[in-house]
């Protein structure tokens, strides 16, 4: 019996690549993996993965969501669909786009990136998403269109995953943790964060059993932490004195620029946790991850002991 295919749209974007890792060192066997590039030199990335058999095994398309005419071998005979929905301003209706994609070539299961309390649209970022998110679950329920013997009996179902800044968002903090200081706009307020692969987990979890989480919307959050707890774990667990300076919104922005964020990434990046140190992520589920995995997800402090550690060591 040959094993349901998965998409992954696109394969070398972070959490695209990161369940596809996933799925190549623990369903291999459950899946057929086909990856999406915009070009042929993107699947570089591939080479990457530890498990190099399996990995010569993953299908790769390129294909360019723009693009409806070259969309057919990206989504043929596909069991279900994920979207790593990128950072550009147009995101909303490129998600559309993979949306009406799924229906035009038959993919019943249409996974979607969000983020945290899209639906409060109280920044930049949840209103783009909450754009996406009801037009995925306004169609939920309809009949997606078949090749051959369409009787109208395969019906759409998205399955959204928010999820809250990752902690990888500290390596743009690496300059001034090196000197012992951590620059950030939280006053002090908390930050919800997580780690990026469990989030990717997460999807690949989702990706090899669609039929659980149909029509769902998850929300990945990971921990609650000030500024100050952030410093103290960097200082624990990176074996050196690192001190939290709370920075005006506006200092933040201008660092983000430096660092080559568009403008309004830096600005939308500000604005998220600006939302988040004033009390907008309370009342969230925290239990998502676990429910979609079983597994327990992985700590800060673990990845400033993995991670930031070795970067300034």
């Amino acid at each position: 019996m040959a094993k349901p295919t998965v998409v992954v749209f696109t394969g070398n974007s972070n959490i695209g690549f990161s369940a596809i890792e996933y799925l190549v060192n623990n369903f291999a066997e459950k899946v057929h993996i086909r990856a999406v590039f915009r070009s042929k030199g993107n699947a570089a990335c591939l080479q990457e993965l530890e498990n190099q058999d399996v990995a010569q095994q993953i299908e790769v398309v390129t294909g360019d969501i723009k693009k409806k005419q070259i969309l057919a071998p990206v989504f043929e005979g596909a069991s279900v669909a994920f979207f790593a929905t990128p950072t550009t301003q147009d995101r909303a209706d490129l998600g559309k786009l993979f949306v009406d994609a799924c229906f035009d070539h038959g993919v019943p299961n249409c996974v979607l990136m969000s983020v945290a309390c899209a639906d409060k649209k109280e920044t930049v970022y949840q209103r783009q998403f909450a754009e996406l998110e009801e037009y995925a679950m306004k169609r939920d329920g309809r009949s997606v269109t078949l090749k051959v013997a369409d009787k109208g009996l395969l019906k759409f179902a998205p399955i959204i995953v928010r999820s809250v800044p990752f902690f990888q968002n500290f390596y743009g903090s690496l300059p001034g943790i090196k000197k012992g200081i951590l620059y950030y706009p939280l006053e002090d307020g908390d930050l919800f964060h997580v780690d990026l692969n469990d989030v990717g987990k997460a999807v690949a979890h989702i990706l090899i059993d669609p039929a659980k989480h149909r029509s769902q919307i998850y929300t990945i959050t990971g921990e609650s932490q000030d500024g100050t707890m952030i410093a103290g774990t960097i200082s624990m667990k990176a074996g050196f004195q690192c001190e939290y300076k709370s920075v005006p919104d506006d200092i933040a922005v201008l660092a983000f620029n430096k660092l080559g964020l568009q403008e309004w990434i830096a600005e939308g990046n500000v604005e998220t946790l600006k939302f988040f140190r004033e009390g907008g992520g309370r009342g969230m589920s925290t239990g998502d991850f676990a429910a979609i995995t079983g597994q327990k997800q992985y700590k800060f402090a673990t990845f400033v002991k993995e991670y930031i550690r070795p970067m300034v060591a």
